[in-house]
């Protein structure tokens, strides 16, 4: 993450903007691409540039990098936030996008700004960053804070289903359905109904079974459960009944 004020190279991109009076300055605005974007090898995708707060924006001036052997920037849009405004890109050459948006009223509120189009051209598993290397707002009278995305070019991992679990050769045997698009996976143990003492048990698995070799407690609860993790990130806990999210434990090592 950084944070860039007047940002714009020397040469400008797309000439000059004269921008309308009116806008309201803002404190000023995070700008950031997901960090589990992607798709399977041929396939086609969407990522969004999220911004928090856009109030007061009346242009944006946006470069972003990526690895273009392993995705390939085919397209941008506008989204509900930013539909009033006129947009201008540059997708040369591959591997860097040029953005320019701007309009006579100033934006309001936070959301997705921008959609951008992207097919997975690199093989299995291939990653990239992609770097917002900068953002000017208003000419720079709002400061930006950038936070890069990651894209990998794989499935993302959905929620770890049939879980069982019974005795087994050195402690309590359990076993899950695969994921084929994971990498491994991690236990998690707690011995409380909310969870809320959640750990760690095991992380980096292999395959999808495990041993826990502690003996469970004589009176009470034994939860366990499990997350698939790839490329693109690590699953989620899945949810309650009533369904609710369920806690994020610390992040096994």
């Amino acid at each position: 993450m950084r944070i860039l004020r007047n940002a714009r190279p020397a040469a400008a991109l797309w000439g000059s903007i004269l921008f309308l009076a009116g806008a309201v300055p803002c404190r000023g605005a995070t700008l950031t691409l997901p960090a589990g974007a992607g798709a399977p090898p041929g396939a086609a995708t969407s990522v969004a540039l999220h911004i928090d707060d856009a109030s007061g924006i009346l242009g944006v001036f946006i470069q972003i990098a990526y690895d273009p052997s392993v995705a390939l920037a085919t397209g941008l849009t506008t989204t509900p936030l930013s539909s009033g405004q006129s947009l201008t890109v540059n997708l040369s050459p591959p591997g860097t996008i040029r953005i320019s948006l701007f309009g006579t009223a100033p934006l309001g509120g936070g959301g997705d700004l921008l959609s951008i189009a992207f097919n997975s051209v690199g093989p299995l598993d291939s990653t990239t960053i992609l770097d917002l290397q900068f953002a000017e707002l208003n000419e720079g009278e709002i400061p930006a804070t950038l936070v890069d995305g990651h894209y990998c070019v794989q499935n993302a991992v959905a929620e770890v289903r049939a879980l069982s679990l019974g005795p087994g050769a050195g402690g309590t045997a359990m076993v899950w359905a695969p994921d084929p698009a994971a990498l491994f996976y991690n236990l998690y143990r707690g011995e409380r109904a909310d969870l809320s003492d959640l750990v760690c048990l095991l992380g980096g698995i292999p395959d999808p079974q495990a041993i826990d070799p502690l003996e469970p407690p004589p009176a009470g609860l034994q939860v366990y459960l499990v997350t698939a993790v790839n490329c693109r990130g690590e699953s989620s806990l899945g949810s309650g009944a009533p369904p609710a999210a369920r806690p994020v434990p610390p992040r096994c090592p």
